[in-house]
């Protein structure tokens, strides 16, 4: 299969799983409800960008109290460890979040530096393909000054 003959790659924003976090030992004994939950809460605090936390107020009202109370309990097969999901003052923060997802300011530097390529691929397009300047567009105000 060639490069153009592959699907169009989803750009969505989204987190990052890896495939063998299924089996993984502080995930693979929780309940079908605990797991549906922990994905639920990540897909949350990644919407947000919140940086793996979320408040009290919301916390209580995902998935059920049988499923909540299971990730903030240590880990079946790794007791020693932190719960999946840690209570903190005013709200509950998923245990490791931003050392598997992005966190707010990367996400925000991301953003701006596609913003930034855009603009200069329009500059490119419709002024430099021109050959001609325009007052206000910052690129051509720097090739100006460069001259």
């Amino acid at each position: 299969m060639t490069k153009k003959d592959r699907p169009k790659k989803d750009d969505r924003p989204g987190i990052i799983v890896a495939h063998e976090m299924p089996d993984h030992a502080k995930i693979a004994p929780l309940s079908d409800g605990a797991f549906r939950l922990l994905i639920r809460a990540w897909c949350f605090v990644s919407r947000l960008e919140a940086d793996g936390k979320i408040p009290d107020s919301v916390w209580r009202e995902m998935g059920t109290q049988k499923a909540r109370r299971e990730l903030m309990a240590p880990p079946v097969l790794m007791p020693d460890r932190e719960p999946l999901v840690v209570q903190r003052n005013g709200y509950v923060e998923c245990h490791d979040y931003l050392a598997h997802q992005r966190a707010a300011d990367e996400i925000e530097a991301i953003r701006e530096s596609r913003s930034v390529s855009g603009e200069k691929g329009a500059h490119m397009r419709w002024h430099v393909g021109r050959r001609t300047t325009v007052s206000g567009c910052q690129f051509c105000e720097e090739e100006s000054q460069s001259a």
